[in-house]
């Protein structure tokens, strides 16, 4: 009793499981050190902080509109890939991308390739558009180009195998209409959703044509946008989450404001969640999934906020 052995068997399944296992971590490509990387995970998003740089996606002209990349600045230190997420504007603003700067910064900084719809010099405008989800797709198409240019900064940097799309208010129906793309394998709606008459030209008929986990986040009965995220959760047959927080409204998540006052805290609840988000199914992160899936979540815990999920 209590003395080790090893038979040839349990040597060879252990070292099966060994490479099974290196084969499953994203970005691995069967080689011994990736073989080290199984052994070693990357920490959690959340845990992780890079400086960023914001700059001008180049040679968009032939895109349905200009974009603005948020990244780690320094390129080198990093282990992987970056996965990428595009992220869609507030009222369909596809010239400036001013709204979602702050988060799409913190977003950036936990180590992901955010592509925004808007140019990099364009001013806050007060533009309303309607839906174009091309915008979103293109923006993938731009991606997977830079990732291949030679001369870009972005050669070789980012894994387009890791693909999110996410947008406020208008701007997350055209994510929900872009996730039935192909290349898609994460979608978050943020104050948003399709509505029951088609208003904006996507009804909820759309919601069947999406094939990933699929995350519906609102502010609440204030937030004009939360009957829609509510009946669009409960109609989704994917994998998914729903959190509301009704502090929040339609913009707070955006703009930093608790029950309608100056609160960047919420701001930062809001970060975390679509960090975790993107972590979870981009990345394949227990953490980030234990922070969103369970009755014990770290979001279920925290104040203020309702979660609910189904599918996984």
């Amino acid at each position: 009793m209590g003395k080790a052995f090893r038979t040839p068997a349990l040597v060879a399944a252990a070292t099966a499981l060994v490479a099974v296992t290196a084969a499953l971590v994203p970005g691995a490509h069967g080689t011994g050190t990736d073989v080290a990387a199984a052994a070693a995970p990357a920490p959690p998003a959340a845990a992780v902080f890079h400086p960023v740089v914001r700059e001008a996606a180049a040679r968009t002209g032939d895109y349905a509109a200009e974009y603005t990349v948020y990244r780690p600045a320094d390129l080198d230190q990093l282990r992987d890939r970056l996965p990428v997420v595009v992220f869609g504007n507030g009222a369909c603003r596809h010239v400036s991308n001013d709204e979602l700067l702050t988060l799409e910064t913190l977003l950036a900084a936990h180590g992901f390739a955010v592509v925004a719809v808007g140019g990099f010099a364009e001013p806050a405008l007060t533009e309303n558009g309607s839906p174009e989800p091309s915008v979103i797709t293109d923006a993938i198409t731009w991606a997977e180009r830079e990732n291949g240019r030679r001369g870009s900064a972005l050669r070789d940097r980012l894994d387009t195998r890791r693909i999110g799309v996410a947008g406020h208010s208008c701007g997350g129906i055209e994510a929900l209409v872009a996730g039935a793309d192909p290349r898609v394998k994460s979608v978050l709606s943020l104050d948003s959703g399709f509505f029951a008459d088609g208003t904006l030209g996507y009804g909820r008929e759309n919601l069947r044509n999406l094939h990933t986990p699929a995350m519906f986040v609102d502010g609440g009965p204030n937030d004009v946008a939360y009957p829609n995220s509510g009946a669009n959760y409960d109609l989704v047959t994917v994998p998914a989450v729903r959190a509301t927080n009704p502090a929040a409204g339609h913009t707070g998540f955006v703009y930093g404001q608790r029950d309608g006052n100056p609160d960047p805290s919420v701001r930062e609840e809001a970060v975390r969640v679509l960090v975790n988000w993107f972590d979870f199914t981009l990345n394949g992160s227990r953490s980030a999934r234990g922070y969103l899936l369970g009755a014990e979540c770290g979001l279920c815990t925290t104040p203020g906020w309702t979660v609910t999920s189904k599918n996984f």
